[in-house]
C-alpha cells in the first residue's frame, strides 16, 4: 500500500456480461485528501463507488482501506461512511430517529449516539429540524441528513456519489458549503461528479475516468497547469511594486518559454508562456536580478473545462 494512502483501488474491473463498466481502474486517496472522481454520465463512477463500498462485487481487483482488503475483511469498512446514489429515507422517520438507527447498526451506545447525532446535525445545519419527519423535507435537506448519517460513526473516509445531483441552485450551494467545511477539518473525502465546478471549487485532487478507464489522476491545479502547457500555454500577467525600464522588458521577452509579450503599464507586462516550472521560476529570478519587487504573477487560460474537453472523447461537457 502506498504511504499515507487511506484508500487504494488496484486494477478494479467490473463486468456485466459482455459489458465492462469499470476497466482495470487504479487510484489512491491519501489521508486528508479531497478527491473528485470526475467523468461524464455513464463513465463508471457509480459502479466504482459501489465496488469500493461493497454494494457490488468486483469481477477483478483489490480494494484496500487502511491497508486492509475490504472484500475479504468487512471490518475495514468501519472506517468508511458513504452515500451512494439518491438517498431514500423512511418519510415518517425524523433525523434524530434515523441517526439513532444508524448508530445502533454501528454498535454505538445511546450516549454516544446522542452526542454524535447533535454534532453531525449541527455540522450539516439540520439540528433544528431533528424532530421533523424527513418526508416533509426538500431534496437538499434530505441529502444533508444522509450526509449526517454517513458522518455519524466518525469515519476516516467519506464517499459520496453525485452529492448535488438533482438539487436546485440553493441546495447545491448548501451541500458544497458543508463539504468545504468538512475539508477544513482535514477529513478525507471521495466524491463522484460530472459537474466541473464541484471539482475546481472543492477538490484538492481528481481522478478522471471515461468508459470505465482512468484517463488521468493527480493534484487538480497541477493537472490543469500541465495540460495547458502541453496544449497552448498560459497567459501570465506579471506586476511589480516599482516601475521598470525597457531593459527589463527585453530580458523577460528573451526568457525561454516566453512569447507575445506586451507591456501593459509602467509596472506590468503580459505574455504567453509555454515552458517548465523551472523556466517560470527563472522569470521570478530575473525580476529580483533587476532589483524589482514582485507583486504578482497570475496565470489565466488554464481551467478544468479545457482539461475535461481535451481528455474526454464525448464532445460534450456538463458545466454548472
Amino acid at each position: 500500500m502506498s504511504e499515507h494512502a487511506l484508500l487504494e483501488v488496484q486494477n478494479l474491473t467490473k463486468r456485466y456480461g459482455s459489458f465492462t463498466a469499470v476497466d482495470n481502474l487504479s487510484m489512491t486517496v491519501k489521508k486528508g485528501e479531497f478527491m473528485g472522481l470526475l467523468g461524464p454520465n455513464g463513465a463508471g463512477k457509480s459502479t466504482t463507488l459501489k465496488a469500493i463500498t461493497g454494494l457490488v462485487t468486483p469481477t477483478e481487483g483489490t480494494i484496500l482501506v487502511n491497508g486492509v482488503d475490504s472484500m475479504n475483511h468487512k471490518e475495514a469498512m468501519r472506517h468508511v461512511g458513504c452515500v451512494i446514489e439518491t438517498p431514500e429515507s423512511y418519510p415518517n422517520f425524523t433525523p434524530a430517529e434515523m441517526l439513532e438507527y444508524v448508530g445502533m447498526i454501528h454498535g454505538l451506545s445511546k450516549p454516544e449516539i446522542r452526542i454524535r447525532a447533535r454534532d453531525v446535525l449541527e455540522e450539516v445545519r439540520m439540528w433544528k429540524w431533528r424532530d421533523k419527519p424527513v418526508g416533509q423535507f426538500s431534496k437538499g435537506m434530505r441529502q444533508r441528513v444522509s450526509l449526517a448519517a454517513a458522518m455519524l460513526p466518525n469515519p476516516e473516509l467519506i464517499i459520496l456519489d453525485e452529492p448535488t445531483s438533482g438539487l436546485d441552485p440553493r441546495g447545491m450551494i448548501e451541500i458544497r458549503q458543508t463539504l468545504n467545511n468538512l475539508k477544513k477539518r482535514d477529513l478525507t473525502l471521495l466524491i463522484s461528479t460530472h459537474i466541473l465546478k464541484e471539482v475546481s471549487e472543492m477538490c484538492t485532487s481528481m481522478t478522471m475516468i471515461n468508459h470505465g478507464k482512468k484517463i488521468i489522476s493527480g493534484d487538480v491545479n497541477t493537472l490543469i497547469h500541465n495540460a495547458a502547457m502541453d496544449a497552448r500555454g498560459v497567459d501570465i500577467e506579471l506586476k511589480t511594486l516599482t516601475e521598470f525600464d525597457n531593459t527589463f522588458v527585453y530580458d523577460i521577452e528573451h526568457m525561454q518559454g516566453v512569447s507575445s509579450l506586451e507591456r501593459t503599464g509602467e509596472k506590468s507586462v503580459k505574455f504567453r508562456f509555454i515552458g517548465t516550472d523551472e523556466q517560470q521560476a527563472d522569470i521570478v529570478d530575473m525580476v529580483y536580478r533587476h532589483k524589482l519587487r514582485l507583486l504578482s504573477m497570475n496565470e489565466s487560460g488554464a481551467d478544468i473545462e479545457s482539461l475535461y474537453m481535451q481528455l474526454t472523447d464525448d464532445g460534450e461537457v456538463n458545466v454548472k
